[in-house]
């Protein structure tokens, strides 16, 4: 299973995060698809650009789902951020 983001206005937990958003328990067939168009979608809709941001985000995403996805989570956020910066490191 894999969590997917809502971009709802409702606050997480105490402290929420920038995003204000919630989490939804989702299975899925495609997670590697699933996880970027779930993070190109937070990004979009919360305007994140800077890094601190996406550095927030991942952390969300690795919090927030099994070990056994980081691997992926990873791996998927280090090709959007690659495509942000318009293809440089």
């Amino acid at each position: 299973m894999k969590v997917k983001w809502k971009t709802e206005k409702v606050q997480v937990a105490e402290g929420a995060t920038i995003f204000d958003s919630f989490a939804v328990v989702k299975s899925s067939f495609k997670p590697q698809q699933d996880f970027r168009d779930s993070m190109v979608e937070m990004i979009r809709a919360k305007r994140i650009r800077q890094p601190e941001e996406l550095q927030e985000l991942l952390a969300c995403y690795l919090t927030l789902n099994h070990d056994g996805h980081h691997e992926l989570i990873i791996k998927v956020f280090q090709e959007v951020w690659f495509e942000l910066n318009g293809g440089v490191y």
